[in-house]
């Protein structure tokens, strides 16, 4: 089976269990937790990974890390997974766990790449647009891409509208490729 449809429904049965017992933000502030461990320690994830080292051994250091700061049901979580031997899909599970609260609580990740930072009024007004337009809260990520030269460009769910001054120039040389002079004389 594909690991990305496994990683979904690990995920899935936390989010399910973690709303029933009323413990979702909790839960989700664990897999936040767990996720940056993850991702800041290369060790660690290389210890997930290695499939040298035995599932109990995992589970042990699991156990160090993490079992005083998580929810039982999120730290029990953990060790199902390691149990299972699905240790390398932790970081795959966690981010799938992660989307699935977002899309719970109606949050819409909203990425807008401009050339120069953006000031606190702009980015209201473009948080009170697209939450109007979308009628999702929104979550920006800003990013800055000195390339752009100016303008911006927004991606949201699977959709990019791209304003930046690179594309209309682009645009603009690829309309002088084309030969409009026409020899009539």
């Amino acid at each position: 089976m594909d690991n990305s449809i496994l990683s979904k429904r690990y995920a899935q049965a936390l989010f399910d269990l973690a709303l029933e017992m009323k413990i979702l933000e909790r839960a989700y502030n664990d897999i936040l937790l767990v996720q940056d461990v993850i991702r800041e320690n290369p060790e660690f994830r290389r210890l997930l990974t290695s499939p040298v080292i035995p599932p109990g051994k995992k589970s042990q250091i699991l156990r160090g890390i993490f079992e005083k700061h998580l929810d039982k049901l999120t730290f029990r979580f953990l060790q199902l997974v390691i149990k299972k031997e699905r240790a390398f899909d932790l970081e795959d599970i966690t981010g799938s766990f992660v989307a699935l609260y977002k899309k719970h609580q109606n949050i819409l990740i909203t990425k807008l790449k401009t050339a120069s930072p953006i000031d606190g009024e702009t980015r209201k007004k473009i948080l009170a647009l697209l939450t109007e337009a979308t009628h999702k809260n929104i979550e920006l990520i800003e990013e800055i891409d000195e390339k752009l030269i100016g303008g911006f460009v927004l991606t949201l769910d699977d959709r990019q509208y791209d304003a930046s001054l690179s594309k209309k120039i682009s645009t603009l040389s690829k309309s002088f490729d084309k030969n409009l002079y026409i020899k009539g004389y």
